[in-house]
């Protein structure tokens, strides 16, 4: 189940006081109201009682999906790319369970959301990774970007677009600058299967009984090794 406690805020306008509640974990198959309030951000508004002020609070949790067996630690800090799968040891809970779950260290919202739209979709989030790393890197050198180009922008999978009656399906991600999507490059599901084989086939990139931080830093590092 979800758990929560309440802090008490005080407000930045009119220095008023009022609680808000923090939620230490979320569990997506039992509170989906949570789920689509942590997706819309509503989750870490506060809104001040005697003014209306509206503040947005930051915090970590726990991102549980039971259904899809996975499971999001995630810190509100974006920009780390702490990759040593010795500093998320596995904790003696997830010792010896489902080895089909999915444990993941998470850095920032838009983050959080990718990983979430990934799982949901069935896909691999190396394989996914992959196919960004490969992005990246051909969007430097083909259009003779400088190599800081993504420096202050993201590139994150966006959604799957699947029709099977006009015979579509391609992985959809987007670069973006703020809040603003910049560009987008549509990726054919043969590309996705031959990033999955080389993730099935190469050992730097096997699941080990860690909690990983995947994300570019990760698989560069793998494919540097």
């Amino acid at each position: 189940m979800s758990q929560s406690r309440t802090e008490i805020l005080t407000c930045p306008r009119c220095g008023g006081q009022g609680e808000f509640t923090v939620w230490d974990s979320i569990n997506a198959d039992q509170d989906p109201d949570l789920k689509e309030k942590l997706l819309d951000e509503s989750l870490f508004v506060w809104r001040c009682p005697h003014c209306g002020h509206q503040s947005y609070i930051t915090f970590g949790t726990l991102y549980h999906d039971m259904s899809r067996q996975f499971m999001l630690f995630f810190d509100h800090k974006e920009g780390e790319s702490d990759i040593s799968e010795d500093n998320f040891p596995v904790d003696e809970l997830f010792k010896g369970g489902d080895k089909h779950y999915k444990l993941r260290y998470v850095h920032g919202i838009r983050s959080l959301k990718e990983k979430i739209f990934i799982f949901e979709e069935g896909l691999s989030d190396i394989a996914v990774e992959l196919i960004k790393y490969f992005i990246r890197n051909q969007v430097i050198k083909i259009k003779g970007t400088r190599a800081d180009y993504f420096e202050n922008k993201g590139l994150f999978f966006a959604e799957r677009n699947h029709n099977e009656e006009e015979g579509l399906d391609k992985l959809v991600f987007v670069v973006t600058s703020g809040d603003r999507v910049v560009s987008k490059f549509p990726v054919s599901m043969d590309i996705y299967e031959q990033c999955l084989q080389k993730m099935w086939m190469d050992e730097r990139f096997a699941e080990r009984d860690t909690i990983k931080n995947v994300c570019y830093e990760w698989i560069d590092a793998r494919m540097k090794s």
